[in-house]
């Protein structure tokens, strides 16, 4: 069992250390009561690739990257095993989700909104 998110982009919020509001990260403004969410284009985009040089400039991406393709899984002693920190694993979980608005972007050069409604 898990919390999604799904619109414009979709995927599953990393279980324990992703919260539902990790699109304002990069963002997105919270709509509704349901946790409706819209990044505008014209005014986050540069942000995105911001925050995603900086958590890629941290390293966790490649660590955590280097986790899973040692193991399919992972918990607390395969972390420490591959130098792997709790908030690597959040870092990394916040870069999908960033990743995924900027490709949105990218490949809807028409688009100027990116919306998608977080599971709470």
């Amino acid at each position: 069992m898990g919390r999604y998110y799904s619109g414009d982009i979709e995927g599953k919020f990393m279980f324990a250390v992703q919260p539902s509001n990790a699109g304002e990260r990069f963002g997105a403004e919270e709509q509704r009561d349901y946790v409706n969410y819209y990044v505008n284009k014209e005014k986050s985009y540069d942000h995105i690739v911001e925050e995603l040089n900086k958590i890629e400039a941290t390293g966790a991406i490649k660590r955590v990257q280097a986790m899973f393709d040692k193991s399919n899984g992972y918990n607390d002693e395969i972390m420490q095993e591959n130098g792997v920190s709790h908030n690597d694993i959040s870092e990394y979980a916040d870069w999908r989700m960033g990743k995924q608005i900027k490709e949105f972007f990218d490949e809807n050069p028409e688009e100027y909104y990116c919306n998608f409604t977080a599971e709470l």
